[in-house]
């Protein structure tokens, strides 16, 4: 045998034992993904996956549009669902609230419609520290609604993109009930996805323009279904303290 046959005849065997080798990795996983080791099955799997989903999804629709959780948080903390550092107050006087004295009688205050210009209302009371702003402190409610429409719409190339439109009222209201200031039809999220998005969170930013003046207050936000007209309601009772 020349010198170039064996070279042939050895890289001939090297192939032959790849081949082997390679044949024999994949016996080996088709077996073991019978014992639970998922491999090569990705179109059975999302296929599953789609028909939970669907019927997730079918639920959903009946379920109703809701908050399921809510809170206070550090401003620039939310980076997505669940992703969040909630709100505490630092104050030194918050544990001191309830014996500041009344600012003004709130049964004689105008209603308005500009936030930014609040009047004082009545005494403080004992408020729990993550809904305990200073005068001036912007407020970010964190917030994960459930049961939202999911509008379907099609482009040019005929692509089925999902739209999701949420709005928001702020109402500020005294501890009797009377309206100090309203924000109307806020605009809080419009996105068009290609699949039917479920976990999404809200974030409602109340900015004092003008600071509030010392006092408790009822911040009432309507949170608002465009394509549905569904509404659900939020009340958190806050203090304003230095």
């Amino acid at each position: 045998m020349n010198k170039d046959t064996r070279r042939n005849f050895g890289v001939g065997i090297t192939i032959f034992v790849a081949i082997v080798c390679l044949v024999s990795t994949l016996v080996l996983l088709s077996h073991l993904n019978k014992e639970g080791i998922v491999f090569a099955q990705s179109d059975s799997n999302a296929s599953k996956f789609k028909a939970i989903r669907d019927q997730y999804l079918q639920s959903w629709e009946n379920f109703g549009f809701q908050s399921i959780f809510d809170t206070y948080v550090v401003g620039g903390t939310n980076r997505g669902y669940g992703v969040y550092e909630e709100h505490v107050s630092n104050l030194s006087s918050v544990s001191n609230a309830s014996s500041v004295p009344s600012v003004s009688n709130a049964s004689s205050v105008p209603s308005v419609s500009n936030a930014s210009s609040v009047p004082s209302v009545s005494n403080m009371s004992n408020v729990s520290s993550a809904n305990t702003f200073a005068p001036g402190e912007t407020m970010y409610l964190y917030v994960e609604p459930v049961g939202f429409t999911h509008r379907p719409s099609s482009n040019e190339s005929a692509n089925t993109r999902y739209t999701i439109d949420i709005a928001a009222d702020i109402i500020i209201s005294a501890p009797n009930g009377t309206e100090l200031a309203s924000i109307i039809d806020l605009p809080v999220i419009k996105v068009a996805s290609h699949q039917k998005n479920t976990e999404l969170s809200l974030l409602l930013t109340l900015t004092q323009i003008k600071p509030f003046p010392i006092g408790d207050y009822n911040i009432k936000y309507v949170v608002k279904d465009k394509p549905s007209g569904r509404t659900f309601d939020i009340t958190k009772e806050i203090t304003i303290t230095k």
